[in-house]
């Protein structure tokens, strides 16, 4: 890895511990697909492991980041996957993490996949990273490892995308379309932070299933002392506990929205894996992109845990995982 270039990157390591945080700013002449210009132009990377490892990229939904794995006071987004023993284990890979474009305080709102894997591309030029090993990411980033592979079809071999296809289902942009318009509305009312708060426990219901919700909340009474119902306890704690920049939600939101990949031009090895009960990404939507991607496979998890099973169904996400980066050159 490159560190020569004093006004494109910087390094901050932790002594002892095997990961660095790794900060690149993104070049002048960097456009987003909508022709704005970013105000702070710069993507934030974290790696665990050496160099010398083959690079594996592990991304996830909208509010996950460069913290994927545990690190002394910090928890992992996706500490079940990813850290030693896990399915990408730094012993064996050069874990690749990174933050979502925009940055907090961002004025551009038009972000797109495509801009995300641009700069993440940019990114890995000045990291003196050629190919990927392979690009391992769920929902969101599922939606980015699909982009990177079909803008870069030569610099990545393999591809594990889970809980996400080539393109937003309308049900889907529906329910996300209602959550911008809660924080607008809350913004243009002095509450901006009531209004994310309220955007995701309605995206809190999307992200599990019925089923799910029948198991854990049953039986639906209220409790006696608030005279709420517990499923509703649950969403308003969870509302409350989340943070993330108006902005910025709004932004990345649409970008989902906005997703769109021709996978006919992906040429990694790759495997779709989605979950049964997935509302947000339907499973013939998965299967769909599979069989659209030139010999793709698509593995279907029986899950109650809907969206969120890449973060809840260990042993099976891990596995296919493991399948996906473990196994020989075909």
């Amino acid at each position: 890895m490159n560190t020569s270039t004093k006004s494109s990157i910087s390094r901050e390591l932790h002594p002892g511990h095997d990961y660095c945080d790794i900060n690149v700013v993104l070049p002048s002449w960097f456009k987003l697909e909508s022709g704005e210009s970013l105000s702070a132009p710069q993507i934030n990377i974290r790696i665990h492991g050496s160099a010398e490892h083959p690079a594996v990229i592990a991304s996830g939904g909208i509010s996950s980041g460069r913290i994927v794995a545990d690190t002394p006071g910090e928890k992992g987004w996706w500490a079940n996957i990813a850290g030693a023993g896990r399915a990408i284990d730094p012993d064996d890979f050069c874990i690749i993490a990174f933050d979502f474009l925009p940055n907090d305080g961002e004025r551009a709102r038009g972000i797109t996949t495509a801009d995300q894997a641009h700069a993440l591309a940019y990114a890995l030029d000045i990291l003196k990273i050629d190919q990927l090993h392979a690009f391992v990411g769920a929902s969101y980033g599922g939606m980015v490892a699909l982009k990177f592979a079909a803008e870069f079809p030569e610099r990545v071999k393999k591809l594990c995308v889970i809980s996400a296809s080539d393109k937003a289902h309308p049900a889907a942009t529906a329910i996300r379309g209602i959550q911008r318009r809660v924080i607008e509305f809350a913004t243009n009312n002095g509450n901006a932070a009531g209004g994310v708060n309220l955007a995701r426990q309605l995206a809190m219901i999307t992200y599990r299933s019925a089923e799910e919700f029948e198991t854990r909340f049953s039986p639906n009474v209220p409790n006696k002392e608030t005279d709420l119902f517990p499923v509703c306890e649950y969403l308003t704690a969870r509302g409350r506990a989340y943070a993330m920049e108006p902005t910025r939600y709004l932004t990345l939101s649409h970008s989902i929205d906005l997703h769109r990949v021709a996978p006919e031009r992906i040429k990694a090895e790759t495997l779709m894996v989605g979950a049964t009960t997935d509302s947000l990404v339907p499973i013939a939507d998965v299967n769909r992109t599979a069989l659209a991607i030139p010999g793709g496979r698509c593995l279907e998890i029986n899950s109650i845990f809907g969206h969120d099973a890449f973060l809840k169904e260990t042993a099976a996400i891990g596995a296919a995982i493991t399948s996906v980066i473990n196994e020989s050159e075909q």
